[in-house]
């Protein structure tokens, strides 16, 4: 908060836009103890008209609600919540330390009565595991009725660090996809041309067919 402090005094930041949580989630466990990032949350509230997002994966973003509503008052706010299944055991699969998607719905639905705009990131797209109909079809018609004003997506990336993790976990997890993973991302750690279009394909009419992305409700 101190360094963030000195940051905002030497330079007019209004109308630029900083991102909280793109590099790791700003409410991690540690965040109840330690209270960070809400400490940058109040140092936000000394200035206005800057363009604030937060992108987590944690229904801990609530502690914060009070807080958020009044920034979105000063400046404006967006926030992502991180939900790519609502099947639980597959959620269980892919992350089993966050929080399960019912609960970050709820934050969704929270934060959209609290006239914050909110966005679902379903991030990332895995060929084989959540990128059809019937698996994402359930994650737009929650994100509308709690509230969100998008949903988003982006195609999943294997860099080597996140290879060395993933084909272990693939082939224990998912074996009979190991072949088409090592086909696809053989050449590139990003999806490329028409199996990028094929892996969103579903994801892009759902997106169509709900309305997204959709108006911010007006505040009461």
């Amino acid at each position: 908060a101190e360094r963030l402090t000195q940051r905002l005094r030497k330079r007019d930041l209004r109308g630029q836009t900083i991102a909280i949580g793109t590099a790791t989630d700003p409410y991690q466990p540690a965040e109840k103890h330690f209270g960070v990032t809400r400490s940058l949350l109040e140092v936000f509230s000394g200035v206005e008209g800057l363009n604030l997002s937060l992108t987590t994966k944690s229904p801990l973003i609530l502690k914060d609600l009070d807080l958020l509503a009044e920034l979105d008052r000063r400046h404006a706010i967006e926030v992502h919540i991180s939900i790519t299944t609502l099947d639980r055991e597959l959620a269980r699969k892919l992350d089993p330390a966050a929080p399960d998607p019912e609960a970050r719905l709820r934050a969704v639905e929270r934060l959209a009565e609290a006239g914050i705009a909110v966005t679902v990131n379903c991030m990332p797209v895995m060929p084989g595991i959540n990128d059809s109909e019937y698996e994402l079809e359930p994650l737009f018609e929650a994100a509308a009725a709690a509230g969100a004003v998008d949903v988003q997506q982006q195609a999943l990336s294997l860099k080597p660090a996140s290879r060395a993790k993933f084909f272990p976990w693939l082939k224990a997890e998912f074996p009979h996809l190991l072949g088409m993973y090592q086909r696809l991302y053989a050449k590139s750690d990003y999806l490329e041309g028409s199996a990028k279009e094929q892996l969103l394909g579903n994801f892009r009419r759902l997106r169509v067919q709900y309305g997204f992305p959709r108006a911010q409700a007006a505040r009461a």
